[in-house]
């Protein structure tokens, strides 16, 4: 009896201390085991950092002049295009300016004021000669002499006047015109209609928060990622790096993406740098879209970099 509580006491530590040797065993292992690689790394080095998609050209279009919509010749969704001969994607109404246009092409075009004018000139030189004439005999009086020449003088002017009133015109004509072209809207880049915020009847501003229009150019798309400043350091402009859509994970359907821009300040807080990649987009995917980048096999970054980041964020 009294052997076996001796026997008990002794078993029972032994195998209390059996125990927690193991479940320290288990949490040595949990510890010392090296973390399972995330895809795209190699023995714990990252290659693969997420990012995404942005237009390469973004453009809010306004129109030059307040005035009311007249007409809106897109829709969202259209594709348009800058350069000679540019897309027309709205109109203010220009009813009155093209009446104001029409009145100044009147006198612009016609010569009949001027003509007039150099006519009687013609006449009074006439008249000026013969009075000099007749006061040479006595005929008239000198102040008759003096109107005669005072009419000439008079045509004179009128007809300087009636030459400027004409190229005034013609002014007004070249003002009227760019008016008219100014309350015309062109589309200023190459891209496709994202976003028509007035329409037509509806009053428009130069206020840059309240675009008429937004057009986006998506091809090249430009990639934004956030890469450590390790890796950043070893690329250099024109590098090229695969960059992967999220919901193409799992396939072998990688795009080249170009380096196009690194920006010149790291954070200094998670040591990551921003770069900007271009990427061609002929599949005319949309921008804005997650993907997945993967830094070139020469260039390997430890994975303590993303713990960093992760910590700071």
């Amino acid at each position: 009896m009294h052997t076996s509580r001796i026997a008990a006491r002794v078993v029972g530590p032994i195998s209390w201390t059996k125990a927690a040797l193991a479940g320290l065993s288990l949490v040595a292992c949990s510890l010392g085991a090296a973390p399972a690689a995330d895809q795209g790394s190699t023995q714990g080095q990252l290659k693969e950092f997420p990012g995404h998609t942005a237009p390469s050209e973004k453009r809010d279009q306004n129109f030059d002049l307040p005035g009311v919509v007249f007409k809106v010749y897109v829709k969202e969704g259209d594709t348009v295009v800058a350069g000679d001969k540019p897309t027309l994607v709205a109109q203010q109404d220009t009813r009155a300016d093209e009446a104001a246009l029409e009145k100044a092409k009147i006198t612009a075009e016609s010569d009949l004021e001027v003509d007039a004018e150099a006519a009687q000139l013609d006449k009074d030189e006439v008249d000026r000669k013969r009075k000099e004439e007749l006061y040479k005999t006595r005929a008239i009086s000198p102040s008759e002499l003096e109107e005669a020449k005072l009419a000439v003088k008079i045509d004179s002017l009128k007809l300087e006047n009636a030459k400027k009133e004409k190229l005034k015109a013609k002014y007004e004509v070249a003002e009227g015109e760019a008016k008219i072209e100014m309350k015309k809207m062109y589309a200023r880049i190459d891209g496709v209609i994202s976003q028509i915020s007035t329409h037509e009847g509806e009053l428009t501003n130069s206020d840059t928060q309240h675009p008429t229009m937004t057009i986006v150019k998506n091809d090249p798309l430009y990639v934004e990622v956030d890469l450590p400043a390790e890796a950043v350091k070893q690329l250099k402009l024109d590098d090229t790096l695969n960059v992967q859509y999220v919901d193409e994970k799992g396939t072998n359907t990688w795009r080249l993406g170009q380096v196009h821009f690194i920006k010149p300040e790291a954070d200094a807080a998670s040591n990551f740098n921003h770069v900007q990649l271009q990427m061609p987009n002929s599949d005319h995917r949309s921008s804005g879209l997650q993907v997945t980048v993967r830094l070139p096999d020469r260039i390997a970054v430890g994975a303590s970099g993303a713990a960093d980041r992760a910590s700071v964020k």
